[in-house]
């Protein structure tokens, strides 16, 4: 419900009334759990109650349980499962798990300022003086009164609770509004003493995230449900997804790092900037390095290498894997504009897409490399000295390294190894079945999944991700020399949409939400657990799979690089399909995320994961 549409309801319901009373959990305040016996169990996990703790303490609760009254903590605590146990951990646990309902919070402060009195009345096992404090933590400091049912032994649901709260404030039932979300305890409690309830709905559930299976699982559900980010469709994905995944990838960095006692972690541009970003919040202080490389930067420094069979696939592997003109082929591999090979017209298709490689690419390439070691190929020698220079200055080479990446085959790395003819260690975030077809798993790891490959939703939705925590910039494509030393530069034709104000103001809002999410989980109650990364990865499946309308119109005017300037999701408008029906395959073809091209080119409530497959399997694969 809006913050206004439930101030309106209030001030046109609580007109009459001289108080308005507010039910304390799941109306006011939420905890950042699935359900409140999670408290306990999250407890353990945070190492603030021993192993088995949960237990002791849901069957002293049992045990203390009387029918028709309430119990209290202090009655809790003196069962002997908690023998020799304090009820502090919990109770500082409790104050830190709750968060306020922003709109309600409005809404009490605005019948505050109405002039009316504002009470709070709670069915809750925890004294006043905790519930209180808890209330008072998240901004409801202005309150009349508050009235637990630990205090008095008796409930709302019984409606004697309310009855009391009549009796000691000396108000008649038609002065107050109650306000709460439960039918059976808020609603009908409050109808047996004459009270109007008015019930609001819960929040809404977070978008894409499915029911969660362990305690962990629920806090971040929670965590996300308890925030709503009115930032829009691009923010609610970075504070909802992004955020507890790069946030989790950074804690398992921390952690590689530790077994790694000596070794410099280095992060790849552009696409792990985010990534280090939130790696620096949580270790502030500790030097990272940020090495700006790209497969393009670095293939004039690889064309000048021995080209044995395993080199040329190297090779290979750093060129987009499309089909190319041999113009564009040479400008990527860092020919001057206008070099051609002789023999060989600059509009000749080169096809990078196979494997294993076509003779007529395996020529080509073994081509490019001659000419880059004649009179042609200067620019390529040049660059290729830079490269080797840069990589120099940027330690890489000396000294253990781990290598930060987004992470699929491997192929930064082990070109940056061909290199320097060092191993490096490389972190990755997800992986494809290649990764350890080239690289050992001790010199490789990824994060996601198990570190197994990344299931196929995921590579359906990975250029999206990358766009989304890259550094804003066009990637590197040569370097430089000055006095400060070598300087990488962005490619003269790079990715149009990296100067373009609306496509930086989107991914600008994704990663202000995921650098949100992560300063508030660390802020929060479960701050010392790595969110569940895992769980959020499947929530981003969801997205790719399914994307809602919202997202897919917000991200689908994104556009990704990669050889060229790629649209995400970007249909025309039906019209011109009719006009030209073919088009549509065309542009369906073009778009990276093709589920969210389906989701704005229809706009109908269908299953768009299903759909898609269903065309690909018609299509033949």
């Amino acid at each position: 419900m809006k913050k206004q549409r439930l101030l309106n309801i209030l001030s046109q319901t609580a007109g009459p009334c001289r108080a308005v009373a507010f039910d304390v959990f799941d109306t006011l305040l939420f905890r950042d759990t699935a359900c409140p016996s999670d408290v306990f169990r999250l407890m353990e996990r945070t190492g603030e109650a021993a192993p088995g703790f949960a237990q002791r303490r849901l069957d002293a609760e049992a045990a203390a349980r009387r029918p028709h009254a309430e119990v209290t903590l202090a009655e809790i605590y003196a069962q002997p499962a908690l023998q020799g146990a304090a009820p502090t951990a919990e109770c500082a646990a409790e104050l830190r798990a709750v968060h306020a309902d922003a709109a309600l919070l409005a809404a009490a402060r605005a019948c505050k300022a109405r002039g009316l009195a504002v009470y709070v009345v709670s069915d809750m096992y925890l004294p006043e003086t905790q519930v209180t404090a808890m209330l008072r933590r998240c901004g409801f400091d202005f309150l009349d009164g508050v009235f637990v049912s630990s205090e008095y032994g008796v409930q709302k649901r019984s409606g004697r609770l309310f009855r009391l709260f009549l009796q000691k404030t000396g108000l008649n039932p038609r002065q107050v509004l109650f306000v709460g979300n439960d039918r059976r305890a808020d609603a009908l409690g409050a109808a047996l003493a004459g009270i109007r309830c008015l019930l609001v709905p819960p929040p809404a559930a977070p978008a894409y995230y499915a029911p969660p299976q362990n305690p962990e699982q629920g806090a971040l559900r929670a965590f996300v449900q308890n925030r709503p980010n009115a930032g829009g469709p691009a923010a609610r994905v970075g504070f909802g997804l992004l955020g507890p995944l790069l946030a989790g990838f950074a804690a398992w960095l921390r952690q590689q790092k530790e077994r790694h006692p000596g070794a410099r972690l280095v992060f790849l541009a552009r696409d792990m900037d985010l990534v280090r970003r939130l790696y620096a919040q949580a270790a502030p202080g500790e030097e990272t390095g940020y090495l700006r490389v790209s497969r393009r930067s670095l293939c004039p420094a690889l064309l000048q290498r021995p080209l044995g069979e395993a080199a040329l696939d190297l090779l290979a592997d750093a060129l987009p894997r499309q089909r190319l003109t041999a113009a564009q082929a040479l400008g990527y591999l860092g020919f001057a504009p206008g070099t051609a090979l002789p023999g060989m017209a600059d509009t000749a298709a080169v096809d990078l897409r196979t494997r294993p490689l076509p003779a007529a690419t395996r020529d080509f390439l073994r081509a490019a490399a001659a000419l880059g070691k004649g009179p042609a190929g200067q620019e390529v020698r040049r660059q290729a000295q830079l490269v080797r220079r840069y990589l120099a200055e940027q330690g890489v080479g000396r000294g253990p390294l781990l290598l930060v990446d987004i992470g699929s085959g491997g192929t930064t790395q082990r070109i940056l190894e061909e290199l320097t003819g060092c191993a490096l260690h490389g972190l990755y975030l997800a992986c494809d079945a290649r990764l350890h077809r080239h690289l050992p798993p001790e010199r490789a790891q990824a994060f996601l999944f198990g570190g197994q490959p990344a299931p196929l939703w995921y590579w359906a939705g990975q250029p999206m991700l990358e766009r989304l925590i890259s550094e804003p910039c066009a990637p590197t494509a040569r370097y430089a020399q000055t006095p400060a030393g070598v300087q990488p530069q962005a490619g003269e034709t790079a990715d149009a949409a990296a100067a373009d104000a609306p496509q930086r103001r989107i991914i600008e809002a994704a990663r202000r939400g995921a650098l949100d999410f992560a300063a508030a989980w660390r802020a929060g109650a479960w701050g010392a657990l790595p969110p569940p990364a895992d769980y959020a990865a499947e929530a981003l499946l969801r997205l790719i799979r399914d994307p809602q309308t919202a997202e897919a119109d917000v991200l689908g005017d994104l556009t990704v690089e990669d050889g060229g300037v790629w649209p995400l999701a970007a249909p025309q408008p039906w019209r011109a399909y009719l006009r030209a029906p073919r088009r549509f395959a065309q542009d369906l073809a073009a778009a990276r995320w093709k589920t969210a091209f389906l989701r704005r080119a229809l706009r109908l409530p269908l299953p768009y994961g299903r759909v898609y497959a269903a065309l690909k399997t018609r299509k033949g694969g």
